[in-house]
């Protein structure tokens, strides 16, 4: 019989900064709590800016902020050191000024061909890093392979995935979820669909939601709407808060 775990599901995008740090302080979160075992997180795709370039074709970020997302030049270095602090503060690297800004469908593609092995976490992960700290083009066929390989999925089905369109309906679907429940901006969590954390809020905010989520899933509270708390995230547009 499987034991029954309180759901949290996230809207993420690998190009969004936020959902890194927010992932990050998640997984810190988690480790100190204390029923971590009985904890579910399913990832879901969103798609910020679909009409970037892929395939290994991404172009540098701070051109992409300022010509495509219309975003204050004068904004973009406070936006960075910002980051770069909560980077640190996170215990990872941030070399964003020197990222690529590129489309995200085959990196959730490749997720979600993870997922059916149960180590979509891990190349979620994989890949924000690869972007994040190492300012690599997500887009980029070779590097997803290789991550993909790391993560233990085999390469004859990262390749099949990634030379076709396998997975871009569950893709799509989650996109579609999260705009039937007005999800904006990411990374959003929800906490068993009553609690939300939108944004890289710190630790013990998620440790904080935890606790209530499971209090509540526990006692089967049945009270509807959702307790939002919102931190720094990213709108559909690719516009970051600074």
């Amino acid at each position: 019989m499987t034991t029954p775990k309180m759901k949290i599901e996230v809207w993420t995008d690998i190009m969004c900064p936020y959902c890194y740090i927010g992932k990050l302080h998640y997984e810190k979160a988690l480790a100190q709590f204390e029923h971590a075992d009985e904890v579910e997180l399913v990832i879901k795709s969103f798609r910020l800016s679909t009409d970037l370039p892929g395939k290994g074709n991404g172009y540098p970020v701070v051109e992409y902020l300022v010509d495509k997302a219309g975003y204050p030049k004068e904004n973009i270095d406070q936006m960075f050191t910002g980051l770069e602090k909560l980077a640190k503060d996170a215990g990872v690297k941030c070399d964003l000024r020197n990222s690529l800004a590129a489309n995200t469908l085959d990196a959730h593609r490749l997720i979600k061909l993870a997922a059916t092995k149960g180590l979509e976490s891990i190349v979620t992960t994989l890949i924000s890093k690869a972007y994040f700290e190492e300012a690599k083009d997500y887009s980029d066929t070779e590097l997803l392979v290789s991550i993909g390989l790391k993560a233990g999925l085999q390469k004859d089905e990262i390749i099949e995935t990634l030379n076709g369109d396998k997975f871009e309906k569950e893709v799509d679907r989650d996109v579609k979820e999260a705009q039937e429940l007005g999800i904006d901006t990411v990374p959003t969590f929800l906490f068993e669909r009553k609690y939300a954390i939108v944004g890289s809020e710190p630790v013990s905010s998620f440790l904080e939601t935890l606790q209530k989520a499971y209090n509540s899933w526990k006692s089967d509270n049945t009270n509807t709407g959702i307790d939002v708390t919102k931190g720094k995230s990213c709108t559909i547009d690719g516009v970051c808060d600074l």
